[in-house]
């Protein structure tokens, strides 16, 4: 008797004469099925896990970083949820969405929430306009500190400009005081009123003997003054030098006075002039007035005088004066 055959189970594509292929069979990982249960140890350590991620507290960046977020999420949209309590009363009462509140119905007033600003910063209520004003102050004092700063620049150009332009009057007024000074003396020249001395060789070499300072025009009398006042101290070092330097010597007293001022014996007190130091009010007021005064007094007193124009530099021949622009700068320009 013929053994019994067996029957191979059916493969899952139907067709009976092939056989499984292994190869391509796949397996699920134990550790990814959700169907599988963790153990006791594995469940421990996720709860421990998540406890300590609960309980790690949050630094100020994500706790700001969420309140961004439900701060937008909720300006996001600009209607109540119906599902806010508040709404659900404000429904009781009449209120719809998209119209406004009261029961007058006013069509100016308000369909949206007062919107939400945020306030930056720790500061107080107020402190923006509080810093608002004082940036307004600093900003406005800057200004006036610019401006006071080229205010005092143009004053300080302008005083300059008038520095200059007095020195300037001031050496015209010593250049005419020269003019007058030297036609006096070539007047004085002519009409042999200044000789020189016989008797005094040496100061005849050096100088000539002026006349009083009281007999001298106001007009030029502080140059011969100050020039007078400078040779005096000069004169006055040069023989305290020689008195200090000098080995003593007999005194004859036979001695002519040449003889005496060659040796340096001269008396100082003979050489120093006196009228140099005594008061002088009609000088002082004269001092007093301001360069341009003095020198159109100047200029005057050399036209009338000796038809003599300062600014032209030539003597006329006559009162005409004829091809002299003018009597002041301004006219020789």
């Amino acid at each position: 008797m013929a053994p019994a055959e067996t029957s191979r189970p059916a493969s899952s594509k139907g067709d009976e004469g092939e056989d499984d292929d292994y190869l391509t069979m796949s397996f699920d990982d134990p550790s990814t099925n959700p169907r599988k249960k963790e153990s006791l140890v594995e469940q421990k350590r996720r709860k421990q896990r998540e406890a300590e991620i609960r309980g790690r507290p949050k630094s100020k960046k994500e706790l700001a970083a969420e309140e961004a977020a439900k701060r937008e999420a909720a300006l996001a949209t600009s209607t109540l949820d119906t599902s806010n309590k508040g709404y659900k009363m404000m429904a009781a009462l009449g209120y719809k969405a998209g119209s406004t509140l009261g029961a007058g119905r006013d069509p100016n007033a308000m369909l949206e929430p007062v919107g939400l600003e945020m306030k930056e910063g720790r500061s107080g209520i107020g402190a923006d306009s509080e810093k608002k004003r004082k940036f307004r102050e600093e900003v406005e004092r800057k200004a006036g500190e610019e401006k006071r700063v080229r205010a005092e620049e143009g004053d300080f150009r302008e005083r300059n400009r008038l520095e200059r332009e007095e020195k300037r009057k001031e050496a015209q007024v010593i250049a005419a005081q020269k003019v007058c000074e030297r036609l006096d003396e070539e007047d004085q020249s002519d009409r042999g009123d200044i000789q020189d001395g016989q008797g005094d060789a040496l100061a005849t070499t050096t100088q000539k003997k002026r006349p009083p300072m009281g007999k001298i025009n106001v007009l030029w009398r502080g140059l011969v003054k100050h020039r007078a006042v400078k040779e005096r101290d000069r004169r006055m070092r040069y023989d305290l030098h020689q008195s200090l330097t000098r080995t003593p010597a007999y005194d004859d007293p036979d001695e002519d006075r040449e003889d005496r001022i060659a040796l340096g014996k001269k008396d100082r007190l003979e050489e120093v002039d006196l009228d140099l130091d005594q008061e002088d009010e009609e000088l002082d007021a004269f001092e007093a007035l301001e360069p341009a005064e003095k020198l159109s007094r100047l200029v005057k007193y050399l036209r009338e005088r000796w038809l003599y124009c300062f600014w032209c530099k030539y003597r006329y021949p006559d009162k005409e004066m004829e091809g002299c622009p003018g009597t002041t700068e301004e006219d020789h320009d």
